[in-house]
């Protein structure tokens, strides 16, 4: 019985399993007609669906986005034991020439799984062995590498260890957002085929920036950070670079603090992140005080909090105000 249930919160591995599943089965001869995709149907619909018959002419795949029937939320679907029987026996009744995908999506870094409580997904263990895509942790580097040489490989692309450790670092562990780096990466390099550090580092100069940024607030340098600001804000929204700004010195904050208790393995695995870049930032903050890095983080959120409620219109000012009183 050709049923599939993909679970996890990784949707790009979950995405990419859909469309290889979706090539084997009907090769490069997807339509309409042999193809549909549901977001979390109806009870009725969904006991439609599963009743759906084969076409004369050849097999169909039928995508089902389920989360409501499988996990314990807010949005879950309600079923009495009639409407729950009714499902499995349509499980069990599916053509053999109609494909059934399961998706459960989960919301990422919250761990949350199936509920093995559930009769439905009890049957779902008896018919098919789930496939789960759980998303990887900034400091599983030695996970993450072999995926990304596979992801490079699909694209045509060579890419080393190290290069691939360097993407890591400068992107993070999103395998989306990886995906996308090596995207742009494939154009850069045309018409060679291998991946440099050199090629990664220019790829990110605008992650870079943001990064030289954080390193002049540190530093007091506040001109100079204020006329990087002002070039960043050309490329890109206010909000996003100064929510990255808040994120990083947040987690500046909780290096600071808990460097004097734990190594930088422990830090990376407690606050999630590549331990590398831990290494580097506990370097960083050694020389700063505390006091400074709090009062930083202080007035970065009530500028924020002006400019989204409209007491300040101007995002220069109210980087300009973040940086009084923090000091030359």
């Amino acid at each position: 019985m050709p049923i599939h249930f993909l679970w996890g919160d990784e949707d790009y591995l979950i995405e990419r399993t859909i469309n290889k599943l979706k090539k084997e089965i009907l090769k490069d001869d997807i339509n309409e007609l042999n193809f549909k995709s549901v977001d979390n149907p109806s009870y009725a619909l969904f006991c439609e669906l599963l009743r759906t018959n084969a076409m004369m002419f050849g097999d169909i795949v039928i995508l089902i986005k389920c989360q409501k029937y499988f996990l314990e939320t807010k949005q879950k679907e309600k079923l009495d034991d009639k409407q729950t029987q009714e499902l499995i026996n349509a499980l069990n009744d599916i053509s053999q020439r109609v494909h059934l995908i399961l998706v459960c999506p989960t919301p990422r870094g919250e761990k949350k799984k199936p509920d093995s409580r559930k009769k439905l997904y009890k049957e779902i263990l008896k018919l098919t062995k789930p496939q789960e895509f759980q998303s990887f942790r900034n400091y599983e580097e030695y996970k993450i590498i072999p995926v990304i040489k596979q992801m490079a490989g699909d694209l045509e692309l060579k890419i080393g260890q190290n290069e691939a450790s360097i993407l890591i670092q400068t992107v993070g562990a999103s395998l989306r957002d990886i995906s996308n780096q090596l995207e742009k990466l494939k154009l850069y390099a045309y018409p060679k085929n291998v991946i440099t550090a050199d090629m990664i580092k220019e790829i990110a100069t605008s992650s870079a920036d943001i990064f030289n940024l954080v390193d002049l607030i540190l530093l007091k340098q506040y001109p100079k950070a204020l006329n990087l600001i002002s070039d960043i804000l050309q490329k890109e929204h206010y909000l996003s670079s100064l929510a990255f700004i808040q994120t990083t010195v947040s987690n500046l904050l909780k290096i600071k603090i808990y460097s004097k208790s734990l190594n930088s393995f422990q830090l990376a695995t407690k606050l999630n992140q590549n331990e590398f870049v831990v290494r580097k930032n506990i370097e960083k903050v050694a020389k700063i005080n505390l006091d400074d890095l709090i009062n930083l983080k202080i007035n970065l959120a009530q500028s924020e909090y002006k400019l989204k409620t409209g007491a300040i219109k101007d995002p220069m000012t109210a980087y300009e105000l973040a940086f009084v009183g923090c000091g030359e």
